[in-house]
């Protein structure tokens, strides 16, 4: 009975409730590869190589880049950073460590989360979270550097909704 009730509940707010799914801003692929792009020039113009992952609002990676000569957990430090912000709506460095030290990383779940450094942007479109920008391989200022160039552009870019 239970269960027939919850069902019942999930498609009477589905039908009727004010907000549909297809009125969410979404981050599609197409703009995040011209957010990837912006940020990669600006990695070119700081003469740094880094590794860059754009991920959508549930934290699936939409595009990424890193440099081959780099390794490979650069790469993963900034997919935590961009999943981090994502998760939490903010950026990686105003979620201070709270281990007495400049960083933290915790396992929630699947997920590691990366508190107090630099390099992770959250996404937002029209005032709702669309995804996240993470950055790493530079200093933690260059990091946020080119991952801030990223979102310059994305009130201009079209959003998926």
């Amino acid at each position: 009975m239970k269960i027939f009730l919850c069902i019942n509940f999930c498609f009477v707010l589905l039908c009727y409730g004010d907000l549909k799914l297809e009125q969410i801003p979404r981050l599609n692929t197409s703009t995040a590869l011209q957010i990837l792009n912006d940020c990669h020039w600006e990695s070119l113009n700081q003469g740094v190589e880094v590794a860059i992952v754009v991920v959508g609002i549930d934290g699936r990676i939409l595009a990424s880049c890193k440099s081959e000569k780099m390794d490979p957990g650069l790469y993963d430090f900034a997919k935590f950073k961009a999943e981090t912000s994502c998760f939490k709506g903010v950026a990686t460095e105003e979620l201070p460590a709270r281990n007495g030290q400049a960083l933290e990383i915790m396992d929630i779940g699947s997920l590691k989360v990366i508190r107090g450094v630099m390099g992770g942007i959250p996404l937002y479109y029209e005032s709702k979270l669309v995804g996240a920008i993470g950055v790493s391989g530079a200093s933690p200022e260059v990091d946020k550097i080119i991952a801030v160039k990223g979102i310059e552009k994305i009130k201009k870019l079209k959003l998926k909704k």
